[in-house]
């Protein structure tokens, strides 16, 4: 039987939602039956066999990473039939999707967390997957894997690699035609620092990617500001480096997006200790924002992800937590609403059935019908899943909202870390309704290659405007006139002349 959560009469600290007249979504467990697998660790999603929904990878305790196809909103595990590994004794944390051939299907990376067991990189051959990561040397024994990033760092058309390392120093490999280089080696963006949560954006808006890391074991965060020949960690200057933690504190994760709607990008950073939020400000710089907006809590945070869940123009803030000693950790997760750009409120009650992860959390619309699905992941306890669960919005609220795909000129999923900016149609000069990235990934084994998301609220047409990065600074493409369509639009990148 399934089980419906109404999230109109969940209580958040005690005291119910303030909300309008008639906002009451609801969330329905998808097959739970499938999907209730102890030991759950990352949850990446991609349409791996373009066939225009997205497909789900999980990696399991024991080495087992499961591959399940989407047909029409039914899931089915063709892993084994695809190549994928079985339990292997090993362990994957970081499971990431990019086109790093660059042939139009998407590849898996899997980083293991166990520093004997290799990492593998699985080239997506159509049919099947076949792990190239020997010849590639990026099988990468000895390191610890939690995040791990397919970004054009510098421009040139393809996917480089970065890798964190929870143990050591991380690693940025650079994509020379299908075959990788490691690049600054000796520099302080491999420097060992406990990383787990890693999140690309250009947050000095020139053109190329930058790059922040959440840190653990009581190490400060950074900020590595891309300067074309090298990287510069400019946190401390910034005031978003986190001082003063004691060994037991650190960044587990990060979010990027715009919850102000202000054409800034924000970072949200899921923390042992309190969690942070930087809103982003006019030349590059950040101000605090977490106690102000009501999510500063210390809830030993782990994953987090943005996303318009009721569609109604604010991106909304979905927290993984848990606390209890090993083996019996308990989930202690947050759905925070976004009350206008000013403040979150969590709508979820410590009974509710959405209170179940405690890693891994996407928002994804996995059935098409334009409201974002939530997809957790929990890895602990004896109980575990990689649950997902179908957002039950009515139907013109979930139709009230657009989706953006956006692709290099070829057609390939190469621009992650790109701007996808969505204004009022016709109105020149007026301020942005939304503002979200391609994604890049976050924290603690969660990625995706998935269009990006806007709920419209009011709004009946709207301008796009996608921004990609590249060798000559930021390039703005246009698609104007937009009315709101649970099918995805798809902007690719002009041709370069």
């Amino acid at each position: 039987m399934r089980t419906m959560i109404s999230l109109a009469l969940l209580l958040s600290s005690g005291a119910a939602l303030a909300q309008a007249p008639g906002f009451a979504p609801a969330f329905t467990p998808v097959q739970p039956e499938t999907f209730s697998v102890p030991g759950s660790l990352s949850n990446a999603w991609a349409d791996f066999d373009n066939d225009g929904d997205p497909d789900l990878a999980v990696s399991l305790k024991g080495g087992e990473i499961r591959l399940y196809r989407n047909d029409a909103g039914v899931f089915t595990n063709i892993g084994p039939a695809m190549g994928l590994p079985g339990a292997d004794e090993g362990e994957y944390r970081g499971l990431s999707w990019g086109d790093y051939d660059n042939d139009g299907k998407l590849d898996l990376f899997a980083g293991s967390s166990l520093p004997k067991r290799p990492s593998h990189l699985f080239r997506n051959l159509g049919d099947r997957f076949e792990n190239v990561a020997p010849a590639l040397g990026l099988t990468l024994l000895g390191r610890s894997s939690r995040q791990n990033n397919f970004v054009d760092i510098d421009g040139d058309g393809d996917l480089d690699l970065f890798i964190t390392d929870r143990m050591g120093g991380n690693k940025l490999f650079r994509n020379d035609g299908g075959s990788f280089v490691q690049i600054h080696a000796d520099a302080p963006i491999s420097a060992a620092r406990s990383t787990v949560g890693a999140c690309w954006l250009d947050y000095d808006q020139d053109g190329d990617l930058d790059l922040f890391l959440a840190n653990q074991s009581g190490k400060e965060d950074s900020l590595f500001r891309n300067d074309g020949s090298g990287f510069t960690d400019v946190a401390a200057a910034l005031g978003i480096n986190s001082p003063g933690r004691d060994r037991s504190e650190g960044g587990v994760g990060c979010a990027i997006g715009d919850y102000d709607n202000d054409g800034l990008l924000d970072i949200f950073v899921p923390n042992y200790g309190k969690n942070a939020l930087w809103r982003g400000q006019p030349g590059g710089r950040f101000v605090a924002a977490a106690a102000a907006t009501g999510v500063d809590v210390d809830n030993h945070a782990v994953g987090a992800a943005f996303g318009d869940f009721d569609n109604d123009g604010f991106i909304d803030l979905s927290v993984m937590s848990y606390h209890g000693e090993p083996g019996k950790q308990v989930p202690e997760n947050r759905l925070f609403r976004n009350e206008g750009g000013k403040r979150f409120v969590n709508v979820l009650g410590a009974d509710s059935p959405l209170d179940t992860g405690d890693h891994g959390t996407a928002f994804v619309d996995y059935n098409g019908d334009g409201a974002l699905d939530l997809s957790i992941t929990k890895g602990y306890n004896v109980t575990g899943g990689h649950y997902l669960f179908r957002n039950d919005l009515a139907p013109a609220k979930a139709g009230q909202s657009l989706q953006v795909i956006v692709l290099d000129s070829k057609g390939h999923h190469t621009q992650a870390g790109a701007e996808v900016r969505i204004y009022p149609a016709g109105r020149k000069g007026a301020a942005p309704l939304g503002l979200m990235p391609v994604h890049t990934g976050g924290g603690y084994g969660t990625q995706h290659a998935l269009p990006v998301h806007f709920g419209l609220g009011n709004a009946k047409r709207v301008d796009v405007e996608v921004t990609f990065m590249g060798k000559n600074g930021r390039e703005v493409q246009w698609r104007r006139g937009v009315t709101p369509s649970a099918t995805p639009i798809v902007i690719r990148r002009a041709a370069p002349r």
